[in-house]
């Protein structure tokens, strides 16, 4: 069941302007996600903690501080121990929480990259190629760089990690080096770009992302990618739409859960019946 096999996380803030994003993936789309078996946890920081991290209910607290320059510690490096020493899951799917996910059609997605045709790293690419958004593509993305700015995948978006993956992501971290900002990695001055390091460190192992447009870094509340000839982006809030995980969707999630399930979708009992 894919439920049991994919740990999905979303990253968590107590900052009191970031807050909000988590709070409202909590209050619509993550509970129907929920209500199909899956496990979602929100990534939070605790400099307090006598241990590296620990779980409590819906929420994963890392030691560490809750900025920035510590959030990949936050976002891959503890959490990926947890999820492979202390759990079975075989998968981590890994979004921000101004980010709106489809869970009907997440979970088509989820079935083919881990149960039909398995991968160990899938989101969004970045940069973004010369393809069209509007065509359903999916494609191998080898190791390049666009304009001197080497690919990698979204994490504002998210991506889909395998346990192989995310042991890189451990194993590969110099971690007095990353806390103390004297790493020579080439991205050893922006700390705060985790989708960036993992991206990095996946390619130097011979893990080459795997493009999903279903999966995109942009929506038409915050177009961020140049487009000269004025195309947009697929909607995820469109009822005949592909896409799947939409970034930039914080502020208008209640408007798009409408826009798919009605005015009473607060009120709706899911009946899913695909073998979770």
């Amino acid at each position: 069941m894919i439920n049991k096999r994919v740990l999905i996380t979303i990253t968590g803030t107590w900052s009191p302007s970031h807050a909000k994003n988590w709070m409202e993936c909590e209050a619509t789309w993550v509970p129907r996600l929920r209500k199909m078996g899956f496990d979602v946890v929100y990534l939070m920081s605790n400099p307090h903690l006598d241990k590296p991290y620990e779980r409590v209910g819906n929420f994963f607290f890392a030691n560490c501080k809750d900025d920035l320059d510590s959030i990949y510690l936050k976002n891959h490096y503890y959490i990926s121990q947890y999820v492979n020493k202390d759990t079975d899951y075989e998968y981590r799917f890994h979004t921000d929480s101004d980010t709106f996910i489809h869970p009907e059609r997440f979970v088509r997605l989820l079935e083919e990259y881990v149960n039909e045709t398995p991968k160990d790293w899938v989101g969004c690419v970045i940069p973004y190629p010369s393809l069209d958004p509007w065509q359903l593509i999916k494609s191998e993305i080898r190791p390049a760089s666009w304009g001197g700015v080497p690919h990698y995948a979204s994490g504002g978006s998210g991506f889909l990690l395998s346990n192989k993956a995310m042991q890189v992501l451990i194993d590969e971290l110099d971690y007095d080096n990353y806390i103390n900002k004297t790493n020579q990695e080439p991205w050893f001055d922006k700390t705060w770009a985790c989708d960036l390091i993992a991206g990095h460190f996946l390619y130097k192992n011979d893990i080459n992302l795997w493009h999903d447009s279903r999966i995109i870094f942009e929506s038409k509340y915050h177009p961020v990618m140049v487009d000269p000839r004025n195309m947009g982006a697929p909607f995820v809030g469109d009822k005949d739409s592909f896409m799947t995980v939409q970034h930039y969707c914080n502020g208008h999630m209640r408007e798009i859960m409408e826009m798919l399930y009605g005015k009473d979708w607060d009120k709706f009992k899911i009946k899913y019946g695909n073998g979770l």
